[in-house]
């Protein structure tokens, strides 16, 4: 074999592996799987949103567990639990939707949610409801500001598309947050 051959036949070769390593393959989920490059070219705004919503949830279902069993009022410990149970589901499809955008998610709660932790850790009783339910309303106002952004300015239409599916579950907890919150100082009066 020439030279030639030899070069064309690796150029050719080449190209195959190219193309069956994954840049055009189909799937039955979805008509066309996005190539590797588009899945990482992913914004820099849309990875600290992804990032800042994982280090969110994660602290929400910590927080909400935290409730459950320091809370006084049984209002404030079924508002835990459906933190729990929401906020789980969402940390869920945001995994689906890291795992497919090739975005590493972070494996802790970050500093500041931490040290919320420990704080409210301290607490038993009306002092945690009051201490929980005001950083819930406090948490919650800048969840919602967060998803909105994401879901008017945000690059990635995927990730556009599950804030704002996610944002009126955010916006009921804020509510419901609000309502407990005001409650409870209308009784401690």
């Amino acid at each position: 074999m020439s030279k030639q051959k030899i070069i064309m036949a690796a150029l050719v070769a080449i190209g195959a592996f190219t193309a069956a390593s994954g840049q055009n393959i189909t799937t039955a989920q979805s008509n066309q799987t996005p190539t590797r490059a588009t899945q990482n070219a992913v914004s820099s705004t849309d990875r600290q949103f992804v990032t800042q919503a994982a280090r969110g949830g994660m602290a929400e279902v910590q927080l909400g567990q935290l409730a459950s069993q320091r809370a006084l009022k049984n209002e404030v410990k079924q508002f835990g639990q459906g933190m729990v149970q929401d906020h789980t589901q969402a940390n869920n499809e945001l995994k689906e939707l890291a795992a497919q955008k090739s975005i590493t998610l972070p494996k802790s709660i970050g500093r500041e949610n931490r040290k919320v932790k420990a704080n409210l850790s301290k607490l038993s009783g009306a002092t945690f409801d009051q201490a929980y339910m005001n950083q819930m309303v406090k948490d919650h106002v800048k969840t919602v500001s967060l998803f909105q952004r994401e879901a008017d300015q945000g690059q990635d239409q995927d990730l556009k598309a599950w804030a704002n599916k996610t944002l009126p579950t955010l916006e009921e907890h804020l509510q419901h947050a609000r309502a407990l919150t005001a409650q409870s100082t209308r009784s401690a009066k």
